[in-house]
């Protein structure tokens, strides 16, 4: 099998300057716990971001409603994000995951944005078998 095989091939999108209330929403409403963040007019990739990123801002001691209100997108994503091409095996995918702690990989195939594939796709595809 290759990353084509698992891959999400509409990967959730945002804009840098969104809040991050507006990132939340996405999240729940597409049902995802990746944002790929993109800016431009050409929709050129800007980052990504996690809910993890969100879990890691969020300080329950210390978040008013100003702290919240004020962080963007922008601020809070991962630049450079890691990515590998639609074709490449999976087994080189779930290493890549492994290695460099992350959750997801942007899916990229001749500098175009082609999908999301994430660790949960993995196990989601063990899970139900598909």
């Amino acid at each position: 099998m290759i990353v084509r095989d698992l891959m999400n091939q509409q990967p959730a999108t945002i804009r840098p300057g969104a809040t991050l209330g507006e990132a939340l929403a996405a999240m729940a409403e597409r049902k995802v716990h990746h944002l790929v963040v993109t800016d431009g007019e050409h929709e050129a990739v800007a980052g990504i971001l996690s809910d993890r990123d969100l879990a890691l801002y969020y300080d329950p001691a210390g978040m008013t409603q100003e702290r919240w209100s004020s962080a963007t997108v922008g601020q809070l994503m991962s630049r450079d994000p890691l990515a590998i091409g639609s074709g490449a095996p999976l087994r080189e995918a779930a290493r890549l995951l492994l290695r460099e702690g992350v959750s997801a990989l942007l899916v990229v195939d001749s500098g175009q944005l082609v999908g999301i594939l994430s660790d949960r796709d993995f196990v989601r595809h063990f899970a139900v078998g598909t």
